[in-house]
């Protein structure tokens, strides 16, 4: 079974992802308190100062862990560009270098990269309106990203209409009390980072604390998932036809 498919499946089922953020926290305890919560998968993005050092440093020391990195410019140009301001800055190409196992984006995704690293990498691009989610899971894209809390525009990528082909994964604002109307909207996934997942908590915050609320978010969207799709949450733990098939929305394998 192939790494990505690997990726794919347990950001999938774990329905929610952590996502690292420019914050105060220190990024090894959050790491381990991911860890100690049961996360499979995680979120590092390039507005992280650290992001050029953690990302190879959590690929040598935990390689089985699926490491999506988040706030990804799909152009190398801008990318070098903008490089003189944001050191960390990495473009596409450099962070595939890097074994990482996706990428995520504020941004939409162009054509031509979609189409260059979907077959090995999971791509969540984020889409602004119904055409270009649609135009983007064409080219091959896994999950489409929406951000806030917009219900109304989840339901109209996944309406009626549409014949409930997007796959979604929603962030920002996202908390315990708005998780299950977004996932029972049509979300698939969650994404939250720790500003505000810890928010309020102290910059030393412990592992312990950290895992707590890490598994408060995951249980909360484990199961809003499982009574807005229970045939999904049958085969979750089946073969990989029979969990495909039971997916509520469009894939790619």
């Amino acid at each position: 079974m192939s790494r990505l498919f690997q990726a794919y499946r347990a950001f999938h089922q774990q329905a929610f992802a952590p996502i690292f953020v420019h914050d105060h926290f220190d990024s090894k305890k959050l790491l381990e308190g991911c860890l100690a919560a049961g996360c499979k998968g995680i979120e590092y993005t390039l507005r992280r100062p650290d992001a050029p050092e953690m990302i190879p440093w959590i690929r040598k020391n935990y390689p089985e862990l699926f490491l999506l990195v988040g706030s990804t410019i799909d152009d190398e140009g801008v990318v070098r560009k903008m490089r003189r301001r944001h050191p960390q800055l990495r473009t596409v190409a450099e962070l595939a270098d890097m074994d990482v196992d996706g990428f995520v984006s504020m941004l939409g995704w162009t054509e031509h990269g979609i189409r260059k690293y979907a077959p090995t990498h999971v791509i969540m691009p984020t889409a602004m309106t119904v055409t270009e989610a649609l135009l983007q899971t064409s080219w091959g894209a896994h999950f489409q990203k929406l951000i806030g809390n917009d219900i109304g525009f989840i339901k109209r990528c996944r309406g009626d209409a549409a014949f409930d082909y997007c796959p979604i994964i929603v962030t920002g604002g996202q908390t315990p009390a708005t998780i299950p109307a977004t996932i029972q909207a049509g979300a698939i996934m969650i994404g939250t980072g720790f500003d505000l997942t810890l928010k309020g908590q102290p910059a030393d915050v412990g592992v312990p604390k950290i895992a707590e609320v890490m598994r408060q978010y995951l249980q909360v969207s484990q199961q809003a998932r499982a009574q807005t799709w229970p045939d999904l949450a049958k085969a979750d733990a089946g073969p990989k036809q029979a969990w495909l098939d039971a997916l509520p929305h469009w894939h790619p394998f």
